[in-house]
């Protein structure tokens, strides 16, 4: 350090012998001292309370300590400005940005300018123009274009879970991120968006709210409340409550041609694997059609008050709708004529997919009746009726 520098220094010692800024201050109780461990050059101004620091300026406040090339301490509000770029270092993390301060009474950092912060075990980043960080709490809020960036490695290779909105907070010790206005969440293929957005880091569990929207490969769901379980990362399951709405629509695939599927209910229950759906339920007034793109006038209906079904590669395998169960369905034959349709009703009926074809029904419960229209036949031809009283009926076209 110069000469001219040194002697200011000393001159400036008694105006800051009481302050926590030296190592050798008084320390109040409950807090440790803020130091400064270098600085290639300092300058004071006594009268205002300031020390300007400039050249490897490094500072350690108890378990953190930050870095930059150019600084200046304010005795009045006992708080670090650095304007040289910003370096932080806590214990389960970093902060990196343009600029920043730090106070030393409430332990806040505030980065700003293509500020980002970083978790200490590598599978975590923040990005955004501001960042506040309280060492106390160990909350951090990113109130201007957040953007959230979660790690991890499948078959050696880095992939990531991102999430983005308006404004954002972190809760470190709980593992929990809130993000709030035109919330956007992508893995892959998986596109998840709403009003806000909550994700439990450490159970794997998403949570949204206002107008919530989960895109698949093969399946959409929308409701008013959705709940996403994810393993490693990868959409494992989706809940969604009140309004629920599941849509899917199949490609075509060789001869067999494209599907579209609904369902509809107050909560919905849908099964992932691969990012594919492997089966769901709807409960309350559920309601389910499908029909082929070919054939588009053709809807198939399924309801009653609670519907299931199982998919194989993403195509319909098996139906059961409970609970005043009606369905209406059509007979399409190889050469992709309709040839007729069932109507059924009972306490449960049960479908079985060949493909994209209706292969077998199964009406089961007191009262239980299907009607059969052979609709290759001239329209006058009366419709085949049958009907059981208990147990169950079977129908097959």
């Amino acid at each position: 350090m110069p000469a001219h520098i040194i002697f200011i220094l000393f001159l400036f010692l008694p105006a800051f012998s009481q302050t926590p800024f030296l190592p050798n201050a008084r320390i109040e109780k409950g807090t440790m001292p803020l130091i400064m461990e270098h600085a290639d050059s300092l300058a004071a101004m006594r009268k205002a309370g300031h020390l300007f620091l400039q050249g490897n300026v490094k500072f350690k406040h108890d378990s953190i300590d930050f870095r930059t090339e150019r600084a200046y301490w304010n005795r009045n509000s006992d708080a670090v400005y650095s304007e040289g770029g910003f370096d932080f270092h806590y214990p389960k993390g970093s902060i990196r940005a343009n600029q920043g301060n730090y106070t030393r009474k409430n332990n806040i950092a505030i980065a700003e300018g293509n500020a980002e912060a970083r978790d200490s075990a590598g599978k975590g980043a923040f990005f955004g123009e501001k960042i506040i960080y309280n060492r106390g709490t160990e909350f951090m809020e990113i109130p201007i274009q957040p953007l959230a960036h979660y790690y991890f490695v499948e078959k050696g290779a880095l992939d990531t879970l991102a999430i983005r909105s308006k404004t954002m907070t972190y809760d470190q010790r709980k593992q929990i991120a809130i993000a709030a206005d035109s919330v956007l969440i992508t893995r892959r293929e998986v596109v998840i968006t709403g009003d806000t957005g909550v994700y439990n880091q450490k159970e794997g569990f998403l949570s949204l709210k206002g107008n919530p929207k989960c895109i698949m490969s093969d399946y959409t769901v929308t409701g008013d409340s959705m709940f996403v379980k994810l393993q490693n990362n990868e959409v494992e399951s989706v809940l969604v409550i009140q309004n629920a709405h599941g849509l899917q629509q199949t490609a075509a695939a060789g001869k067999k041609p494209a599907q579209r599927s609904e369902v509809f209910g107050d909560t919905l229950f849908l099964a992932v694997k691969n990012n594919k759906a492997q089966s769901l339920y709807v409960n309350i007034e559920a309601r389910g059609l499908f029909y082929e793109a070919d054939l588009p006038s053709y809807i198939n209906k399924m309801n009653g008050d609670r519907l299931d079904i199982s998919f194989n590669a993403g195509r319909m395998k098996l139906a059961e709708v409970k609970g005043n169960a009606s369905s209406l369905l059509f007979n399409i034959s190889p050469d992709r004529k309709v040839d007729g349709k069932n109507e059924s009703s009972g306490e449960s009926i049960f479908i079985t997919f060949d493909s994209t074809q209706v292969s077998k029904i199964k009406v089961k419960g007191n009262l239980a009746a299907g009607i059969y229209y052979d609709m290759s036949k001239k329209a006058s031809t009366p419709p085949d009726t049958l009907q059981q009283d208990s147990l169950s009926h079977e129908i097959q076209p």
